[in-house]
């Protein structure tokens, strides 16, 4: 991926917006190397797309919203265009955000539950996002919006590959959120999967496969490590 640059804007024509400036740069060798193991697993839904130029990734993520936005998605609204440059809409708090400041595990659950009912309805329309983690996901008055759309994993892998990736990505993201609730992240995803197409849960249940070994690796290294670890737990129950 380019690098990539927010700016709130509070005084923008239709309220609060976000400029996005993208930039050279990016972790091109960790990316590299994401894709040399992706490939190793077998992993398909893993394969990260090949880093774009600021110019092709501004230019990738008018498209990703417009796309959405045809399959009905709540996405932003492009106030203004440039070559390296894009001012949004603002969509509310992101649902990382919101579920970290909410103290109720069952009310977190609820939270997340509602990203993952937003994750099918996308899905049964024929859509997928970038990197469906919690952070480029919003709540706002009950609904789910999607943001942070620069890069398309349809340029690197099938549209299930794609699906699971999104499944994969918020499993992962969101299974910090629900560690006071045992069992409760599993059944979410055991749920989920049960709605998703038969070719998309075998990208999920192959790729949980394939990474069940580091679960139990994850747990002396801290809170997001082991988030990790709980996220390919709960896949792994959800595909057995």
């Amino acid at each position: 991926m380019a690098q990539t640059r927010v700016q709130r804007v509070a005084d923008a024509p239709e309220g609060v917006a976000w400029r996005k400036t993208y930039a050279d740069g990016g972790h091109r060798r960790r990316v590299a190397a994401l894709r040399w193991l992706a490939r190793r697993l077998g992993a398909n839904a893993l394969l990260a797309p090949i880093p774009l130029s600021p110019e092709l990734a501004c230019r990738t993520e008018q498209a990703m919203i417009r796309r959405l936005a045809v399959l009905g998605a709540h996405v932003p609204r492009i106030l203004e265009v440039g070559e390296r440059e894009l001012l949004l809409s603002d969509l509310g708090p992101t649902l990382a955000e919101t579920c970290r400041h909410e103290p109720d595990a069952h009310r977190r659950q609820a939270l997340v539950s509602l990203g993952l009912d937003a994750l099918h309805d996308l899905h049964v329309r024929g859509g997928y996002l970038s990197q469906a983690f919690a952070r480029n996901l919003t709540l706002r008055d009950g609904r789910i919006g999607f943001i942070d759309l620069e890069e398309d994993p349809a340029t690197m892998m099938s549209l299930p590959a794609a699906q699971a990736r999104d499944v994969l990505f918020y499993a992962h993201s969101t299974a910090r959120f629900l560690t006071d609730l045992p069992g409760g992240h599993a059944q979410l995803l055991v749920a989920h999967l049960g709605r998703e197409s038969a070719e998309t849960r075998r990208e999920v249940s192959l790729t949980a496969r394939r990474l069940a070994w580091l679960a139990p690796l994850t747990r002396p290294f801290g809170e997001r490590a082991r988030a990790v670890g709980d996220a390919l737990h709960s896949l792994h129950r959800a595909t057995r």
